[in-house]
């Protein structure tokens, strides 16, 4: 027995020792099938690569965006050229060749950003500034207040030189009695301030987003503006003054909520909108309707080829002679681009417009009209024009509903369901009703595929789902397409002949029932569900999961589950700060230890209701403010949570010094001196010249009891658009 024990303890150890080495070869051979099924998959469907080409050019872009300082000009163009240089060595070398041409794509969304950058670049106002100024109007809106948002390129400053004026100005006029007209230089007084800051850090960025579009100052006008000089007879003057007639025609004809929203879907002006329809639309899911972009596009530009191809073909000898069809196709692009002008041409039209021109120009050369090759060149354009666009909410929706729906409809399941649905040899009245089924169907999936693929960026951006999206697109959008749509169309073309009152009596008709329709939904319990804010990670992999199921035609699409996945199962992760501190120092807010936020101030505020939706808190900020956490007296208030710090808000300089005895966290508005800030005994210290220097400030409890901070200086980096604020001593010295 001990001979035969001795033989099996050898191969007993010897199988032990093979068993890792078994583990590890099963390993690698997996992963060397993985790797060659996901290169076979890649290579097979080579003619998908191009789709990928703005994904890359947004990989780019996002790398401009992420830095923390500027980069030269030339880093950009240095990028692109060695990147280049790489792929025309390696054009023949398969999967490097392959690499070298992702690095080109990523290096032309950082050029683009860089030059964008230093075309749009123009001074901004540092600090207040009143006085008078003579400037050309650019454009007018008018506000659901009453008052005028003028755009203004100003021509001189007091005090200012030429260098340091800013190249254009909004300036909001509440006097009454004012009338102006785009491209008259006028004279006014106004007090004008820098663009604002985020209210906390990591917010949107105000400031960023008008640095793209020049504006260099924001406030208001204390005196009517006065002519100067009346404008010139220029096409930008022409145009401008046509958008502001048929915006006035429109609203003052059909009048009330449906004048301003059908203005809106006409020439893009929708600050005279009321709230009470704003929220409506937005609880039924409609706020796309009001903004003009692919469906408003798509529906001008569709009903004119329709209705010129539909003329065209009651006359035999044309349509059997000659290609009606490309005609319609060259009339619709002709009425594209001119509702393309009268909207004003925002972002989302322009980008809706590059959309609708691929697609009638590929009817003109017998191509397909839709596909995802056109979306991709679209988003080329859009990203090699504006890189900015790719930060904003109008982007990611529009897009991403285009590419979910043109993969929808591409899959040959769906396409199989579609032609059955069709269906042959009906009689007139089954036809007639498989018809209405087809389209409330067709509306239905399409309303869908859309909702799904624009909630992750619309819960993202504005922290709100609207929960009956589906229903209140059920609803209305057949009225948009049947009504109010070609009603718009004939609006234009009738209004030069001032025949357009029927046309727009039927338009005000049909936003009337959409806004009924939102009205209904709107009061329907839980129709606005508010969220909290996201990290940007979530969506970062929400959108690559999406895009890889989207993009790829074989079953290796469906691995985009996974960062889908993830990304939802990390959606609600981002950690929120529990203390917030605005720019000014005029309002803060603690969190309990329950995780809710309680305000400083009752008073209402952009900021206060920011702070409140990022949290996913539906509280107005007056019950966010109903606290006993806070006790308050001459000499400030003291803010005192269960297992929480004690913050102290002084408003003395008496206060300082009795609250850094009793408080971890001191919140000053005014400015300490050095020698007082070295014997408080606070472990936080904010005073005003922190809040001057850094901008909104956050502060987060650790669990080893320390206490981080967090400032929207930091998080913003020393970019152009962010202001270059004094040192300590000099700001102490201005005092």
């Amino acid at each position: 027995m001990s001979i035969a024990g001795d033989e099996a303890a050898p191969d007993a150890a010897e199988d032990a020792f093979d068993r890792p080495i078994s583990l590890a070869s099963r390993f690698w051979e997996g992963t060397r099938f993985a790797g060659g099924f996901l290169a076979e998959s890649f290579f097979s469907e080579n003619d998908r690569w191009f789709l990928w080409s703005p994904v890359l050019l947004g990989f780019g872009i996002a790398l401009y965006f992420s830095l923390s300082f500027e980069p030269p000009l030339w880093s950009g163009l240095a990028a692109v050229a060695v990147s280049a240089a790489a792929l025309a060595l390696l054009r023949q070398r398969g999967a490097s060749a392959v690499f070298a041409a992702v690095l080109l794509c990523i290096a032309i969304g950082f050029a683009a950003s860089t030059i964008r950058n230093w075309s749009v670049s123009a001074p901004v106002l540092t600090k207040p500034w009143a006085g008078e100024l003579t400037a050309r109007l650019v454009a007018t809106e008018l506000t659901q207040k009453g008052a005028i948002s003028a755009l203004f390129e100003p021509l001189s400053m007091e005090r200012l030189s030429p260098d340091d004026m800013p190249a254009r100005l909004r300036i909001s006029i509440r006097i009454p009695g004012v009338s102006m007209q785009p491209g008259e230089t006028l004279r006014l007084r106004a007090r004008l301030l820098p663009p604002p800051e985020p209210v906390e850090p990591g917010g949107f960025d105000y400031a960023r987003q008008v640095w793209f579009q020049s504006l260099g100052g924001v406030g208001y006008a204390f005196t009517a503006p006065e002519l100067i000089a009346p404008p010139p007879d220029d096409w930008t003057t022409w145009l401008a003054t046509l958008r502001a007639n048929i915006t006035r025609r429109v609203q003052t004809e059909i009048g009330g909520a449906a004048g301003a929203v059908a203005a809106a879907l006409i020439t893009g002006e929708q600050r005279a909108i009321p709230e009470k329809a704003v929220v409506d639309l937005r609880n039924a899911g409609l706020s796309h309707v009001l903004s003009i972009s692919g469906l408003h596009m798509v529906l001008f530009g569709g009903s004119l080829f329709w209705l010129v191809r539909a003329g065209l073909a009651l006359v035999p000898s044309l349509a059997q002679r000659y290609p009606i069809k490309k005609w319609g196709a060259a009339a619709a692009l002709v009425g594209a681009t001119c509702y393309l002008l009268i909207s004003g041409a925002d972002v989302a039209a322009r980008r809706a417009y590059i959309m609708i021109v691929l697609m009638f120009i590929a009817v003109l050369l017998d191509r397909q009209a839709i596909s995802m090759r056109n979306v991709a060149l679209a988003a080329l354009v859009v990203l090699l024009w504006q890189p900015e666009s790719l930060l904003g909410a109008s982007f990611h929706m529009s897009f991403a509903a285009v590419v979910a729906l043109i993969a929808f409809y591409e899959s040959p399941f769906v396409q199989r369901l579609t032609a059955a649905a069709r269906g042959q040899g009906d009689g007139y009245i089954f036809g007639l009703i498989r018809f209405a089924a087809n389209h409330i169907v067709g509306i239905l999936l399409t309303t869908t595929v859309a909702g799904f693929a624009t909630g992750a960026y619309a819960a993202f951006h504005f922290d709100r789902i609207a929960i009956y999206g589906m229903a209140g697109n059920m609803g209305a959008l057949p009225i948009v397409s049947a009504i109010v749509m070609p009603a718009a169309l004939a609006v234009l073309v009738l209004m030069p002949f001032g025949l357009d009152g029927p046309a727009l009596w039927i338009m005000g008709k049909g936003v009337d029932a959409m806004l009924w329709v939102a009205q209904i939904i709107s009061d329907w319990e839980g129709s606005d569900r508010m969220v909290a804010t996201a990290p940007m990670s979530s969506l970062v992999l929400v959108t690559l999961g999406g895009l890889w199921m989207a993009l790829w035609r074989g079953h290796w699409r469906f691995i985009g589950l996974a960062p889908l996945v993830v990304g939802f199962a990390f959606w609600g992760s981002d950690r929120r700060a529990d203390v917030l501190i605005d720019r000014d120092g005029a309002l803060a807010a603690i969190r309990a230890i329950d995780g809710t936020l309680t305000l400083t101030a009752a008073k209402p505020s952009y900021t206060a209701e920011q702070w409140l939706r990022h949290d996913g808190d539906a509280r107005t900020p007056a019950e966010a403010a109903k606290t006993s956490l806070i006790k308050c007296d001459a000499l400030g208030c003291i803010w005192r949570g269960e297992g929480r710090p004690v913050v102290a808000f002084p408003t003395t300089l008496d206060a300082v010094k009795e609250d850094c005895r009793n408080a971890e966290i001191v919140i000053a508005r005014m400015g300490l001196p050095r020698s007082m800030r070295k014997d408080c005994g606070a472990k936080i210290i904010v005073d005003r010249f922190d809040l001057w220097r850094n901008g909104a400030t956050a502060l987060y409890f650790e669990t080893d009891g320390t206490i981080r901070r967090e400032t929207a200086r930091e998080m913003r980096g020393d970019r152009p658009w962010v202001l270059r604020r004094q040192s300590g001593r000099e700001a102490r010295k201005a005092q």
